[in-house]
């Protein structure tokens, strides 16, 4: 078919702390032949989709889905998503934190150092080889009304693209 890559199957998690305890938000692996998938940890907030190397493109079950160019082919730099939660720790009911399953990189957020109300999680893939593929969104949380302090961007270069995760609050 020509879009077939092999890749190690990769694993990185968000988890976030109260200083307490610690709990699991977000997951996002890339599957041996490429594809990505994705999804909420927290059961009542729960979704997954996928970015199949042939470029079909699942947004969990509430869209159809669409396609987008093939993974060998990817250039440039694509959100997949962008969750927002609050900031409640008591009321994200997710499951305490356990490595249930490898990991190759994760993403620690300290709700205490985060200020406002919400926590936001934006997931990308990248072009690797060119971080830069990201200002665009950088500008972008910039020129919003309530400016969010100081993003953390976290960027895992493992995968192929690269996945960048945005963790911001506002």
């Amino acid at each position: 078919m020509g879009f077939k890559i092999e890749v190690e199957k990769k694993r990185i998690e968000v988890v976030a702390t109260d200083g307490t305890e610690t709990r699991r938000l977000i997951w996002i692996e890339q599957g041996k032949d490429g594809s990505f998938y994705w999804g909420t940890c927290i059961p009542k907030l729960y979704f997954h989709s996928s970015y199949h190397a042939s470029g079909k493109m699942h947004f969990s079950q509430y869209h159809k889905p669409t396609v987008w160019e093939r993974i060998s082919k990817f250039t440039g730099s694509r959100q997949l998503a962008n969750i927002g939660m609050t900031k409640d720790f008591d009321r994200i009911k997710s499951s305490r934190y356990e490595l249930k399953k490898k990991l190759d990189g994760i993403v620690y957020v300290d709700f205490r150092t985060l200020r406002g109300d919400t926590i936001n999680i934006s997931l990308h893939l990248t072009e690797k080889g060119h971080i830069e593929f990201l200002q665009p969104f950088l500008e972008f949380l910039q020129s919003l009304p309530k400016v969010p302090q100081n993003p953390m961007v976290s960027l895992f270069t493992f995968t192929n693209p690269w996945v960048a995760i945005v963790v911001y609050s506002q």
